[in-house]
C-alpha cells in the first residue's frame, strides 16, 4: 500500500510540474514580445531588440515576431520523466522562418532540467561518486544518465572557481595557515594504445600533485579558506605565487594582517621571505616540531624497553610550550636539552633547531592560541579534502581538481557559518547562471 502511495504521489508531482513549466514558457514569450497572448501585433518604426533572433535573417525585433504555435519535447526533472511538454514557437513575419528561442527555464537540446545540475553538485561535495550519482539519476529519470553528463554539470561551475582567486579580500584575517596536500591527477601523453574495447585512446599516467591551502581566520571566530594553488612541488616559486596572489588580493600589514602560520617547508619561508619580508611575523607550527622530535626519538630509543622513556621524553617536550612567555619556555628546553642530551642528542638537536621561530605567538597579544601556534585547524581542513581525493584516487585534469576542491571549500564555509549545504550547493547553480546569464 505505502508503494502505491508513494508511485501516486509522484504520479501527481509530475502532472502539476507540467503545466507550471508551460505557464511560464508562455509568460516568458509574453516578456520578450512585450504583448500577452491575443494581442495584435504592433507595426512601428521604431524595434524592440531582444536576445532572440530569427535563425535565417537574423532579425531580433520583436515587433516582427508572432507566435507560432508549439512544438512538444520531453524533459528529466527531479520529479521524474516528462513528456509532450508544449513549448512556444515564434515566427518571423519579416522572411516567414522560425525564430530560435532560448528560454531561462528549459534550455534547447538539454535532455534534464536543471535540478539534476543542482544534485549533482550538492550529491559531489558530499563526495559520492560519478557512479552513485548516475545509479541514483538513471533510477529517477527511469532512463540512463552519462558519466560525462554527470561529469559536464559538475565542471560547469569552473567560472567560481577562477572567479574566487582573483576576487579582492576586503576583510582580512589577522592570522592565515598555510600547508599543503597532495593529490594526483592524470596526464595524457603522445603514445596511444588500444583499450578494452579496442578504442584509440592516449595513454595517460598519474602525477603527484600538490594543493597549496590558505586559510583565514577572524578574531569573532570566524574562518575561511581564502585561496589554494595546484602546483608539482613545495618549492618557494610555487609557494610564492599563492603567497604574492593574497597580498596582491588585500592580505598585507596594512590592512590587518598580523601572523602567518606555518609548517618547517624551507619553499613556503623563502616565498614569505620575497613577498612580505619582515613586515609580517612567522609562527612555525609546534605540532610539526615535535613531531619531527618524536620520529628522531622513536630511532634513538628503540624497542618496548624504551616505550616509557619516549613518552615521558616527548611529555617533558610538549610541557616546554607551556610556559608563560618565551623566555620561561627557552629555560625549560635547557632544562629538557640537559636532562637528554646523553640519550637521545639527535632529538635534542631537533628540538633546538630554529626553536625560536615556534615562539613568535608570545608576542602576538589578542589572538587566540589554537589559531597561532599550531596548524592543526588547517589540518582538520585538509582532511575534509583528502575525503574526496580519496574517493576520486585521481582526477582526470587539473580542471575537475580545481572543482572538486572549490565544492568542498565552499560545503566547509556552509558548515562553519551553521548554513545547509543542500541550499548552499543549489544557489551555486544561480551563481554559475548570474555570471553568464
Amino acid at each position: 500500500m505505502l508503494q502505491t502511495v508513494q508511485e501516486q504521489a509522484r504520479a501527481a508531482a509530475r502532472a502539476a510540474i507540467k503545466p507550471i513549466l508551460e505557464a511560464f514558457l508562455e509568460a516568458e514569450v509574453s516578456v520578450k514580445l512585450g504583448r500577452e497572448k491575443g494581442e495584435s501585433r504592433r507595426i512601428s518604426g521604431q524595434p524592440r531588440p531582444i536576445d532572440w533572433q530569427c535563425g535565417h535573417c537574423g532579425c531580433i525585433d520583436a515587433n516582427q515576431m508572432t507566435r507560432d504555435g508549439h512544438y512538444r519535447r520531453s524533459l528529466s526533472t527531479g520529479w521524474g520523466h516528462l513528456s509532450d511538454v508544449r513549448v512556444p514557437m515564434l515566427e518571423c513575419q519579416a522572411c516567414q522562418h522560425d525564430v530560435v528561442c532560448h528560454f531561462a527555464i528549459v534550455e534547447k537540446y538539454r535532455r534534464f532540467w536543471m535540478d539534476l545540475d543542482q544534485d549533482v553538485l550538492f550529491g559531489s561535495g558530499f563526495c559520492q561518486s560519478l557512479r552513485q550519482l548516475q545509479e541514483r539519476w538513471s533510477a529517477t529519470v527511469e532512463g540512463s544518465v552519462g558519466l560525462r553528463t554527470l561529469n559536464e554539470r559538475i565542471n560547469q561551475i569552473e567560472p567560481l572557481v577562477a572567479h574566487v582567486h582573483t576576487e579582492p579580500i576586503s576583510d582580512v584575517p589577522p592570522v592565515i595557515q598555510l600547508d599543503g596536500i597532495w593529490i594526483t591527477i592524470q596526464s595524457q601523453q603522445e603514445k596511444i594504445k588500444p583499450d578494452a574495447r579496442k578504442r584509440q585512446r592516449r595513454q595517460r599516467s598519474g602525477k603527484k600533485m600538490v594543493v597549496l591551502v590558505a586559510i583565514g581566520f577572524w578574531l569573532d571566530g570566524r574562518r575561511e579558506v581564502l585561496d589554494w594553488q595546484i602546483a608539482r612541488s613545495e618549492g618557494h616559486q610555487k609557494w610564492e605565487v599563492l603567497v604574492h596572489r593574497l597580498w596582491k588580493r588585500g592580505c598585507q600589514p596594512e590592512q590587518g594582517l598580523q601572523l602567518v602560520v606555518r609548517d618547517g617547508s624551507g619553499g613556503l619561508g623563502e616565498a614569505l621571505a620575497l613577498v612580505y619580508g619582515a613586515t609580517v611575523p612567522e609562527q612555525r607550527c609546534i605540532f610539526h616540531k615535535l613531531q619531527n622530535v618524536a620520529t628522531k626519538c622513536r630511532s634513538e630509543l628503540k624497542g618496548k624497553d624504551n616505550h616509557d622513556l619516549r613518552k615521558q621524553l616527548m611529555e617533558q617536550a610538549a610541557a616546554v610550550y607551556q610556559a608563560e612567555n618565551a623566555s620561561d619556555a627557552c629555560k625549560r628546553l635547557v632544562q629538557w636539552s640537559k636532562q637528554w642530551r646523553e640519550r637521545a642528542p639527535q632529538s635534542v638537536a631537533t628540538f633546538e633547531r630554529d626553536f625560536e621561530q615556534t615562539l613568535v605567538f608570545y608576542a602576538i597579544i589578542g589572538l587566540a592560541p589554537q589559531w597561532m601556534r599550531t596548524t592543526s585547524l588547517l589540518e582538520r581542513t585538509n582532511r575534509e579534502l583528502r575525503r574526496k581525493f580519496f574517493q576520486a584516487v585521481t582526477f582526470g585534469s587539473q580542471r575537475g581538481a580545481e572543482v572538486a576542491i572549490y565544492l568542498q571549500v565552499r560545503r566547509l564555509h556552509a558548515r562553519w557559518t551553521g548554513e545547509s549545504w543542500w541550499k548552499t550547493s543549489h544557489d551555486l547553480f544561480f551563481e554559475v547562471w548570474n555570471l553568464n546569464p
